[in-house]
């Protein structure tokens, strides 16, 4: 061990410097809670806490989060179960397109339900919660599919074997023995898939309509259109305890989730009847409907016209800026400013959180890896509030900063990346360190000459996910663009805000562009990986 110290000390500054990018936004927003022009005072606390509408919110915000949850485990996990159960052709491609919403910016997901299940979709049903409850629905599906389908494919066989071989049928020996195996994962991905919901801005802003709310849009309410900082500030601390809370909860699951060791042979076969093949085509059907449909009905509506017909007008309106949005630059312009934002915002990322990837990988479920999976709890729009309230004060008043988009993106962006990094880390054989270390090498040379090129693929992906994640924040970034350099998220905002079909007809365009962006970007860095791997998709 003592061969790897020299190295340490970077990734520890790096988390360290992660930790302190939280902690200013979460210690402004506390700050300005308790304190009032200049004073200590409990008054907007005592307001906020004695508000019978700040717990009915509190409520309404658990009590959606739970439901979204449950709707999600329900379909994730026998989702999940099929896609590591049964080989058939594309099963590679049904897996990735289950991850196509969740890569998605949220205010995309939300203009894409909008138009089916909104006032000009196929059912009108906004002022109620189904919109956002099918939403939430559709994002985090992939949360049940990657993390059960991971701990699926690590049981042995051999477990189902021998309750068969005891007289259990295929669903006993599912429902007492191989489910009862990954509890823990499915507990960890309810609790992640909860925290997401909890924390839901852009999805609950897009489709809420004003009439529905939560924490998280009350806060940006507040401190937004009411000027109540104090206030805001107070729920945003209130949302802090909670998301400690939940990152509690799902600390608990991941230290109970014990990987069974596999067999030697593999988990996944084909299905060998009617009613096998029939759960494989019900999956596939489950992941068409939550990827194509919304996508789909994007594109229709943005070709969509006021009276009925289909037409490239909204799309040509662009480039053009719209009165009554707020916005003073055109859509065109705020692609500009998203792509240039994303760029810096995934530099941030990847200098700070590779060799934090580093730190966590040697020292998994250590102080590094807890602190990395802070900005993935902690509310965008709390880190957003917090941002500007910061460094929006005199003597410094850094809220014209064009760095300060790109800062709050890439806090959200960096534990996406570690993630990927950390995890290709885990995979190398101690060996290859060990032997550079016996030839002579020292730390750096050990890193730059043997490890990074072995794990270069999950740099360029978690590159990836940092700049579409970048592509698409939205609650931090709307409290920091400026009018002038609005990103394409806030511009979407704007858009649906403003009357008459016009409007809703270019953030739909508008939306389409950030998909094909992200799309785009995802299909670079998958050929990326592949050229830095050697490997190709797997047919099956």
């Amino acid at each position: 061990m003592n061969r790897r110290r020299p190295d340490q000390p970077v990734g520890r500054v790096a988390v360290a410097a992660v930790a302190v990018a939280v902690a200013v936004p979460v210690v402004a927003v506390l700050g300005r809670a308790l304190r009032i022009d200049g004073a200590w005072s409990l008054d907007a606390l005592e307001r906020i806490l004695s508000n019978g509408r700040t717990w009915r919110l509190v409520a309404v915000t658990v009590a959606q989060a739970i439901v979204s949850t449950a709707l999600t485990a329900v379909i994730g996990v026998p989702l999940a179960w099929v896609l590591a159960r049964f080989r058939f052709p594309g099963r590679s491609a049904v897996r990735t397109a289950a991850m196509v919403p969740f890569v998605l910016p949220s205010v995309v997901l939300g203009s894409a339900i909008a138009s089916i299940l909104g006032p000009r979709g196929l059912v009108d049903l906004r002022a109620t919660w189904w919109p956002v409850l099918v939403a939430h629905v559709c994002f985090n599906l992939a949360v049940f599919v990657r993390v059960v389908g991971a701990a699926l494919d690590w049981l042995d066989p051999a477990i189902e074997d021998v309750a068969r071989t005891l007289g259990a049928t295929p669903w006993k020996a599912a429902q007492r023995v191989m489910l009862p195996a990954v509890a823990p994962a499915i507990g960890a991905a309810a609790v992640v898939v909860f925290l997401f919901c909890l924390t839901s801005f852009g999805v609950i802003v897009i489709l809420g309509g004003g009439s529905v709310s939560t924490l998280e849009v009350e806060i940006w309410v507040r401190a937004t259109r009411l000027f109540d900082l104090s206030g805001a500030a107070v729920l945003a601390g209130i949302q802090v305890l909670a998301v400690v809370a939940t990152l509690a909860l799902h600390a608990r699951f991941a230290r109970r989730s014990v990987r069974a060791r596999r067999g030697g042979r593999r988990w996944a076969r084909r299905p060998d009847s009617v009613g096998e093949w029939t759960q494989v085509l019900a999956a596939v059907v489950a992941v068409a409907v939550v990827t194509v449909v919304p996508i789909a009905a994007l594109v229709e509506r943005s070709l969509r016209l006021s009276d009925g017909t289909h037409g490239l007008n909204h799309w040509r309106h662009l480039g053009a800026a719209s009165a009554g949005t707020g916005l003073t630059v055109s859509p065109w312009d705020a692609v500009r400013v998203s792509i240039l934002s994303a760029l810096a915002a995934t530099a941030i990322a990847v200098v700070v959180g590779v060799p934090a990837a580093r730190l966590v990988a040697r020292r998994p479920g250590g102080a590094a890896d807890r602190v990395m999976l802070v900005p993935l709890g902690v509310s965008a729009t709390t880190i957003g509030l917090g941002l500007l309230l910061a460094v929006g004060r005199p003597p410094v008043d850094l809220r014209r900063a064009w760095w300060l988009v790109p800062a709050a993106q890439a806090l959200v962006a960096v534990p996406l990346l570690v993630r990927a990094v950390a995890t290709a880390l885990r995979e190398l054989p101690p060996s290859v360190s060990d032997v550079a270390a016996t030839l002579g090498a020292g730390p750096g040379r050990r890193w730059w000459r043997v490890e990074l090129p072995m794990v270069r693929g999950a740099v360029v992906a978690g590159a990836g996910l940092a700049f579409v994640a970048s592509l698409g924040e939205f609650g931090a970034t709307v409290f920091l663009a400026r009018a002038d350099r609005p990103t394409v998220p806030v511009a979407i905002e704007r858009l649906m805000s403003r009357p008459g079909s016009a409007g809703f007809g270019q953030a739909m365009a508008l939306s389409c562009v950030l998909v094909l962006l992200c799309g785009a970007v995802l299909a670079v860095v998958d050929r990326g990986v592949d050229a830095f791997t050697g490997s190709s998709s797997d047919p099956a």
